[in-house]
């Protein structure tokens, strides 16, 4: 256990400021309650965004121009370790149904996994996408060098997708549902239907710097963040709604987000979340996702 004992978020009147990533859309941002949360608490929060994905989030902790990454997928945060970014975990969550797919046009011909072979797939680079294609060849026994992984982060995927400049597309929900309404687009090979335990996590980090000096501000923030997920978990329709505030989504894609009724549960990092987190990133690392191995308790804070 971690006892705050430093002063680098304390502002002059004795509040704390703690600097928060976020993506285009985020409830917590948006509703208004999490802010007041840590208000009330004598915490106040500079949001610093948006990014479009966790990786560029992970750059802006390690490089100290936020404090937190927003509670993206654990793929890109094992990299990051990996690459000498001095990070820790501090909170993981789980989510059912898992529904990130690997997306193809109705006309693409590609009715399968094995059609994939010969054909160019966008993901993000050791990222939920990669991952998500990795196993969908893995499971299917398609050659992995058969297939061209085309390395595009969402905002230059979907555009490339939809005018199909590439054949299929990794992606979570979002962007997915998007995609469907948009371009009629077919999940070919979704996680939560495939795969028998999840590999990818929901995750925060944060600089092991301030993981020694700010436990108790961590302890707030991801609190906050418990409350906030657990709020939407209960209130579908309404988090659609806020969210959309900032999308602008169609409605048929709120009405997709909100039907498809998906839970989060975050937790702060305990032994099973290591547990976890530790047999995913060996899945990966095992298959080359990652750039070699990683020890989580190495990385990870247990506040």
């Amino acid at each position: 256990m971690l006892a705050a004992c430093g002063d680098t978020a304390a502002e002059a009147n004795g509040r704390k400021k703690v600097r928060l990533t976020y993506g285009p859309i985020s409830v917590p941002k948006t509703r208004g309650v999490f802010e007041k949360t840590l208000n009330d608490q004598g915490i106040d929060v500079e949001w610093v965004g948006p990014f479009p994905n966790h990786a560029p989030t992970l750059q802006a902790v390690a490089t100290d121009t936020a404090d937190f990454s927003f509670g993206g997928s654990s793929t890109p945060a094992d990299q990051a370790l990996l690459s000498g970014n001095r990070l820790k975990y501090v909170a993981w969550a789980t989510a059912t149904p898992r529904l990130s797919s690997i997306l193809v046009l109705p006309d693409s011909g590609i009715n399968s996994v094995k059609d994939l072979a010969g054909k160019n797939v966008a993901v993000n680079k050791a990222g939920l996408g990669e991952f998500l294609l990795v196993a969908a060849l893995e499971k299917y026994g398609v050659p992995r060098d058969s297939v061209t992984f085309t390395y595009l982060n969402p905002p230059d995927a979907a555009p490339a997708f939809g005018s199909g400049k590439v054949d299929a597309w990794g992606i979570w929900s979002g962007p997915m549902e998007l995609a469907e309404v948009q371009y009629g687009a077919k999940r070919l090979f979704t996680d939560g239907d495939e795969l028998d335990k999840q590999i990818d996590f929901s995750t925060y980090l944060v600089r092991e710097d301030y993981a020694k000096k700010e436990a108790d501000t961590i302890r707030k923030v991801i609190a906050a963040y418990k409350a906030e997920a657990d709020w939407v978990n209960t209130n579908q329709a309404e988090a659609q709604k806020i969210g959309n505030e900032v999308s602008k989504y169609p409605q048929a894609v709120v009405d997709k987000l909100v039907a498809q009724n998906v839970q989060t549960t975050w937790s702060l990092i305990t032994d099973d979340g290591i547990a976890q987190l530790q047999a995913g990133a060996d899945w990966l690392s095992d298959r080359k996702v990652l750039s070699g191995k990683i020890n989580i308790a190495d990385h990870a804070v247990k506040l």
